[in-house]
């Protein structure tokens, strides 16, 4: 039977890296596409190469809107272009917009069967909206065309885990990590998947890589956490934390605590975790309460 206890952070964007990002305020590239039918303009191939670099620049840096603005520009002056295509596409996966996503990839294939971008652009948009079966297919035709796609083989590692197929995800971690061996995102998932097998130490150590190329990923630290928590060292999973974060942190380590059979640790943590809380902390209350009722192994 599934304990009842709960995790804050446990499930939380674990296997999402690189696939899908929270909606912004502001959505601009989930926009209304008729925005792409306004009147052309007069622009010249030299303005209009500068306006697709600066959305693809944004893009990169995260600028969902202002790229798909860009994008947008580039399309209502010259509609058959499948690199803006292809931009919007990605804008709006990053905005976490899977199905819009997926009708942008599917023109630009379409248009150029041959296109891998589009082709790992669709396996993701796929797979951000939980249709690995259809997305892997796409992934697997980007990396067999260009393996130095990263993102694909991040999302056939993802795939790979939901199925416990770990051979496949090894295979998927590695080719990733060497196409692409300072991406963070490949290392946390790799923790992740070593974990979900039950290798917490490897875990640590994929964390720890990430986190060597990234000191700030808050992901990959929270993640590494739960691993250390997951060998009984309940001490460095809590260590360093601030007055903040300290009652989530307790919360969550007293629930792998508890898996692990370590009911008056856990009791102790939850505990602590209710008085170290600026107000009422509902989510560690229920899980007191789950431990007292839960028959001891």
């Amino acid at each position: 039977m599934r304990s009842a206890l709960h995790v804050t952070l446990l499930a939380a964007g674990i296997f999402t890296s690189a696939l899908t990002i929270a909606p912004p305020a502001s959505a601009a590239c989930t926009a209304n596409d008729a925005s792409e039918a306004a009147p052309r303009r007069a622009v010249n191939a030299a303005a209009l190469g500068n306006i697709l670099a600066d959305a693809r620049m944004a893009l990169a840096d995260g600028d969902f809107a202002e790229a798909c603005v860009k994008f947008r520009l580039v399309l209502s002056v010259d509609p058959g272009n499948l690199d803006a295509r292809v931009g919007l596409g990605e804008g709006a996966l990053g905005e976490g917009d899977g199905v819009l996503a997926q009708s942008h990839f599917l023109a630009v294939t379409n248009a150029a069967e041959d296109n891998v971008i589009a082709w790992q652009g669709l396996g993701l948009a796929l797979l951000s909206v939980n249709d690995p079966v259809r997305a892997e297919p796409y992934l697997r035709r980007a990396v067999d065309r260009d393996p130095t796609l990263w993102r694909a083989w991040n999302g056939l590692g993802v795939i790979a885990d939901t199925r416990s197929d770990w051979p496949a995800a090894d295979a998927a971690w590695q080719a990733g990590i060497a196409a692409a061996p300072a991406e963070t995102a490949l290392f946390n998932n790799k923790g992740m998947s070593l974990m979900q097998r039950g290798d917490a130490q490897a875990a640590i150590e994929a964390f720890d890589e990430a986190l060597r190329l990234r000191p700030n990923l808050q992901m990959a630290s929270n993640n590494r956490r739960l691993a250390l928590a997951l060998t009984g060292d309940y001490d460095g999973a809590l260590s360093g934390l601030n007055d903040a974060a300290l009652p989530t942190a307790m919360n969550n380590v007293a629930v792998v605590a508890a898996r692990r059979g370590d009911r008056a640790i856990a009791d102790r943590l939850l505990a602590a975790a209710l008085t170290a809380a600026p107000r009422y902390y509902e989510l560690a209350a229920r899980n007191r309460e789950a431990l007292a009722r839960s028959p001891r192994r």
